[in-house]
């Protein structure tokens, strides 16, 4: 039998062809897109930084399993960063940018990108609840980073602010150097601010702009200040909390119940105040409670006796 590789060749074509059209190229193409897509989603941002384990942990995006963060452990996109009583981090992300979480927080680090031969970037961290610290790296463009809390996002310039957010949701930016942009809630409304003020946000979304906090350096020292909307009270704090606790939306705490009490304590007095004018009266049976003893109090006893 002679055979001819060339027809043996051809034959093969065919399903070669057949394997290779167009439909099969697109979803081979996409589920590899996809799958880029995803290995980009867990990319390395940054490591943390602060040598005393505090407490920290971190959730992966879309995973059930919580781990804690030691010195030098990577941080990625999408994790979700929490500390609990007296508990704190630092991270440093890929520019340098240093960002330390107080106690009782939580962060997600959506992303962070940095070339560093053109020192272009940008990034994106929500802040849903406790204190926080952001000082700006190496990013030329990180007018391109942008800071999130229920209440704000900030665009900042050269920036190193300190940043509380409410269990409320009561945003206070404190500039300590820079100059931030802060759009309120969903607004367009956009509330400059520069090295020294601080922007207050309450769920309101009525921004006000005055004089910076003094904020400590000590990352254990940095926590939610106890007059900023509802968070001590929420965060299992004495519920009678300070009188100045009223800062956006805080204003339903002890004071205003002592302030209900204050306005209770009047009408008892009268309520025990029959009771002496109806002793000398023996012919109404010392009816303190009665009709005539009230007719006494509004002026009449005096013409009787």
């Amino acid at each position: 039998m002679t055979r001819h590789p060339g027809a043996m060749s051809n034959a093969r074509r065919p399903k070669l062809r057949k394997f290779l059209q167009p439909g099969t190229l697109l979803v081979a193409f996409t589920s590899f897109a996809t799958l880029l897509a995803s290995t980009a989603s867990a990319e390395v941002i940054g490591k943390v930084i602060l040598q005393d384990y505090r407490g920290a942990t971190a959730t992966p995006n879309g995973q059930p399993d919580t781990k804690p963060i030691y010195y030098q452990d990577q941080v990625s996109a999408l994790d979700t960063v929490q500390t609990g009583e007296g508990g704190a981090t630092s991270m440093q992300f890929l520019d340098e940018t240093r960002f330390d979480v107080g106690p009782n927080a939580m962060v997600k680090l959506d992303d962070f990108v940095f070339d560093p031969m053109s020192t272009i970037g940008a990034g994106k961290i929500s802040m849903a609840v406790g204190a926080f610290r952001y000082v700006g790296g190496k990013m030329k463009s990180d007018e391109n980073v942008k800071l999130v809390t229920p209440t704000s996002t900030m665009t900042i310039r050269g920036t190193e602010l300190v940043i509380f957010v409410g269990i409320d949701g009561t945003t206070e930016v404190n500039v300590v150097d820079g100059a931030i942009d802060v759009q309120v809630c969903n607004k367009a409304e956009v509330v400059p601010a520069t090295i020294g003020q601080r922007v207050i946000i309450p769920p309101t979304c009525e921004a006000s702009v005055t004089v910076a906090r003094p904020v400590p350096e000590d990352l254990a020292a940095l926590d939610v200040p106890d007059d900023l909307g509802d968070f001590s009270t929420a965060a299992g704090g004495d519920d009678g909390g300070e009188p100045g606790g009223g800062g956006g939306g805080g204003g339903d705490n002890g004071l205003d119940r002592d302030r209900d009490r204050s306005r209770e304590q009047p009408d008892s007095p009268p309520d025990a105040g029959p009771a002496p004018d109806s002793e000398p009266d023996p012919d109404t049976g010392g009816g303190g409670g009665s009709g005539e003893g009230s007719g006494c109090e509004g002026g009449d006893c005096g013409d009787n006796l």
